[in-house]
């Protein structure tokens, strides 16, 4: 069991950085494909209803203190049924991690590094991810909370370079074509929820009486992550038209290339270098996570050298699930939202968890 702990405030930080890759520029063209210019009314939705998800795993996180969610899971049930209903969970998980990690390749070798082969920019960027898991969750949470920053504040300055360009009548009129095509937008993003269990893998305190609150630090990256995901809809839309973003793989890179600084033409580096930044979290929060479940189903005291394994396992099938972007995209589009049956498991732990609790009172009242 790993009892280093982070603290609420640092959530803000993880969270951010591993729901903004996803959101931000790997299903950005299945919301496109699915409801066009009408994306951003089926987000907005989206997290309005998962206000609840977002509570949830506050208040998941206040109560599991000092155990993961593998561990609880395994104390309530035993060690065999316990790893039988957590497989799935491990599962996702890396399945996550996968993601992540072709997404990242892809995107670096079609914008920047266009002569490099896939598999040395994904061991490359790999053995970097598995030394910071390496070295622990701590030192992963110091690492999001500078790009976190830096994303903020130039995701700011980005914007305001780009205001003249956009033209937001474009996506004007809302819904013409009905409520229909937001339908799987939301159904879609609320699979990105699921991702939060994650966190059930990290044990999160207050520091201190005046610290903020689990519930409070969730909905506070509820409000930043629905700014994020809506600035990653609107922009390319106000900018390119609904038709021709619906041909962009990459539409934040096709946005940053419009950026003129002066000194550079383009800004195809500050796209690969955001995107670098946000993967190097991601990834090492679900590898992270992974290697931790595993090592608690087979009560290894330590998951450092399962990290490393996994690792390589992980870069083996990063480069061989998906023949090319195209399988890549129809995994996203027709799997990937199959994850919100865990964004299910959030609110039905909270659930099971508040009814034990308020048992266990009512036995001691007696």
């Amino acid at each position: 069991m790993q009892k280093t702990a982070i603290s609420t405030k640092q959530v803000f930080f993880l969270l951010t950085t591993m729901l903004s890759i996803i959101g931000h520029v790997l299903l950005v063209p299945v919301y496109f494909e699915w409801a066009g210019k009408d994306a951003w009314i089926g987000i907005f939705v989206s997290f309005l209803l998962g206000v609840l998800v977002f509570v949830a795993m506050g208040k998941l996180n206040e109560i599991l203190y000092g155990e993961t969610l593998i561990h609880r899971v395994n104390r309530w049930l035993g060690p065999w049924f316990g790893r039988i209903l957590t497989l799935p969970l491990v599962l996702y998980f890396f399945l996550l991690s996968v993601i992540t990690l072709y997404g990242f390749v892809d995107f670096t070798v079609s914008f920047f590094l266009t002569e490099t082969p896939r598999w040395a920019v994904a061991l490359s960027f790999g053995l970097a991810v598995f030394y910071l898991v390496h070295l622990g969750i701590e030192v992963i949470v110091r690492v999001s909370e500078w790009i976190v920053v830096i994303v903020l504040f130039t995701g700011i300055v980005v914007s305001a370079a780009l205001l003249e360009k956009k033209d937001y009548t474009q996506l004007l009129p809302p819904l013409d074509m009905g409520i229909e095509p937001i339908l799987p937008v939301i159904f879609l993003t609320f699979a990105v929820f699921g991702e939060m269990l994650v966190l059930l893998m990290v044990n999160v305190k207050k520091d201190h009486e005046k610290s903020i609150s689990h519930v409070k630090v969730y909905l506070i990256a509820l409000g930043v992550n629905l700014i994020i995901f809506l600035g990653a809809v609107t922009g390319p839309i106000a900018i390119f038209g609904e038709e021709q973003v619906k041909n962009f793989i990459y539409p934040m890179g096709n946005t940053v290339r419009l950026i003129s600084l002066g000194f550079t033409d383009r800004l195809d580096s500050y796209g690969v270098t955001l995107l670098t930044a946000g993967s190097f979290v991601r990834l090492g929060i679900f590898h992270y996570a992974t290697s931790l479940a595993i090592s608690q189903w087979f009560s290894i005291a330590n998951y450092r050298w399962i990290n490393w394994i996994l690792g390589m396992v992980l870069i083996i099938t990063s480069l061989t699930m998906f023949n090319n972007y195209s399988e890549y995209y129809y995994f996203l589009k027709n799997y990937y939202p199959y994850g919100v049956v865990f964004t299910g498991v959030i609110i039905i732990l909270w659930m099971l968890i508040a009814i034990m609790s308020k048992r266990k009172k009512r036995r001691g009242n007696y």
